[in-house]
């Protein structure tokens, strides 16, 4: 199951000018140009495609340690080095497993990876990767399935698990934690519907997520330490993707009858809608790296 592989032999950036509006120096996501999916990073001030040998799926990007991975078409993992622009296959899904989701640790060494059984979203587990990339291990398993693992420090996984799907007359996922020192895990959150896609605050008293608890998907934030809830969205609009930037400044994906936008919240609240690279039509899995 574990190979490496494969480099890729032609330029792997082309660069854009850059918005005018301010933005997340770090920020990245998957833009739809001329048909075709592709993947975003921005390093130095400088919105870069980066080009690989597979069309990118929910791809994870870290700074610190150079290195970005994604998922190909058939579910497979693989890891470039910006340095070197060479890529390496760790994961070569099968007939029993497909990959989706990667997501570095804040440091960038390790990498976590959902491993979707017999290819399909029903029942998962996740897989993490040390520093070597080699023999990755199993660190949550739990009945149903879970997905979307962040690692906002080294002791610390979010991650979010479907409680429930049939019986409760809709889809119930919510967001839980885990200490990696322990391996003790407990629900962060109680929506009693869909809360996905957590991204924790640099001084880790906000969990962010997207929710249909008030019927369209607007994002949320919870106070880890008062368990309080506030909707940051509103209206009649999908937002998803939340992402922060040093600062913890939001951003976020946000669709309407008007098509797709990156959307930024400044500090105030006032919402902000930014320019998107000339050309690109559609952007999903909105992250920042730090």
């Amino acid at each position: 199951m574990l190979l490496l592989l494969v480099f890729v032999s032609f330029s792997s950036f082309f660069v854009f000018p850059v918005y005018a509006e301010k933005r997340s120096q770090n920020i990245s996501f998957v833009g739809l140009m001329n048909d075709k999916w592709q993947f975003y990073m921005e390093i130095q001030s400088n919105l870069q495609e980066v080009r690989t040998l597979f069309e990118p799926r929910t791809p994870t990007f870290n700074l610190k340690n150079g290195r970005f991975a994604y998922i190909a078409p058939d579910g497979s993992l693989y890891e470039q080095s910006l340095k070197n622009k060479k890529e390496k296959l760790l994961l070569q899904a099968d007939r029993g497993h497909a990959y989706t989701q990667p997501a570095y640790d804040s440091t960038g060494n390790q990498l976590y990876v959902v491993a979707l059984k017999e290819g399909a979203s029903v029942d998962t587990d996740i897989l993490v990767f040390d520093k070597s990339r080699k023999n990755p291990k199993v660190i949550v398993r739990q009945r149903s399935a879970q997905f979307e693992p962040t690692a906002p420090t080294t002791k610390d996984l979010f991650y979010s698990n479907v409680l429930c799907t049939v019986g409760c007359g809709k889809i119930i996922q919510e967001i839980w934690h885990m200490d990696v020192v322990s391996g003790e895990a407990k629900q962060v959150t109680m929506v009693n519907s869909i809360a996905r896609q957590p991204v924790v605050s640099h001084d880790g008293t906000w969990l962010y997520f997207s929710s249909n608890k008030s019927g369209p998907y607007h994002i949320w934030r919870m106070n880890l330490k008062t368990q309080k809830y506030e909707e940051l969205t509103q209206g009649n609009v999908t937002d998803i993707s939340p992402a922060l930037d040093k600062d913890d400044t939001l951003y976020f994906i946000r669709r309407s009858p008007e098509g797709v936008q990156l959307m930024h919240r400044k500090a105030e609240g006032a919402l902000v809608s930014m320019t998107l690279p000339e050309g690109v039509s559609d952007i999903r899995d909105l992250a920042i790296s730090h």
